[in-house]
């Protein structure tokens, strides 16, 4: 299993999609990060730069990877992990290695998780390298930053992998790449809005809200009060991983790739 494992993570190091999807993640941490310093003036007219100092403020700044969707990239991992033979027509040689079909499924989800948990350290490595010192030239306080890692970092992690392992359960369901893909932007800008603003009591169970609960609440202000406590949300989250790989092997997975 362990070298199975490892064949997918050389095949996720030696395709561009992956890279493509981690510097989509700076990208998106990058815009968040700015985003927490971005404030609406008292007076109403516009917004003003300053420094976060409240807890939640805070807590958003560590987990600038979350802001417009960036924790989504570990999903779109995952699908990548999953169909990029397909798409690519060398499924075949990979079952002729490894014919038991789950150990490679398996292995396939391990290596989903862990480019997952990858993308949420070049997402903190970010943080730390533009957020610190945008923190400091504004007045901020690092360690009040730093106060609230151990009530983010555990979750956080924990999102970005689970996340990457919804996204290898819906490639492995899907199989068609641009499908798959698709399907995850659809969910993260049409479905879970939708649900948010209109039954915010549902919208907390599907995946992105979960994923926010897991991570200490980085969610819109708006959308913080409806939230699953954290190891509901962990459950859930799993959920939205494990039972997509399943339905999927056995309906998808299983069949002839020829």
């Amino acid at each position: 299993m362990i070298r199975g494992i490892r064949s997918e993570l050389f095949k996720l190091r030696t395709s561009p999609g992956p890279w493509v999807v981690a510097g989509a993640t700076l990208l998106f941490t990058a815009l968040g990060i700015v985003v927490v310093f971005l404030v609406r003036r008292g007076d109403g007219q516009g917004v003003q730069f300053i420094a976060p100092t409240s807890v939640y403020r805070l807590r958003r700044l560590i987990g600038a990877g979350f802001a417009v969707g960036g924790v989504w990239m570990a999903a779109i991992a995952g699908v990548l992990c999953v169909t990029g033979e397909y798409r690519h027509k060398v499924m075949t040689t990979s079952l002729l290695v490894e014919p038991r079909r789950w150990r490679l499924l398996t292995a396939k989800a391990s290596a989903s998780l862990i480019w997952g948990i990858g993308l949420a350290i070049v997402s903190l490595l970010l943080v730390g390298a533009m957020g610190i010192p945008l923190l400091n030239s504004q007045g901020g306080s690092v360690s009040a930053l730093l106060d609230q890692a151990g009530a983010v970092l555990p979750g956080f992690f924990a999102a970005f992998a689970l996340l990457a392992l919804f996204g290898a359960g819906l490639g492995t369901l899907i199989k068609n790449q641009i499908a798959a893909v698709v399907t995850i932007l659809a969910i993260t800008f049409i479905v879970e809005p939708v649900f948010d603003g209109i039954l915010p009591h549902v919208g907390r169970w599907l995946p992105f809200a979960a994923s926010a609960a897991v991570a200490g609440g980085l969610a819109p202000t708006d959308a913080r009060m409806y939230l699953l406590s954290w190891w509901l949300a962990a459950i859930v989250l799993t959920a939205w991983g494990l039972v997509p790989i399943l339905i999927g092997y056995f309906v998808t997975f299983k069949k002839d790739v020829t």
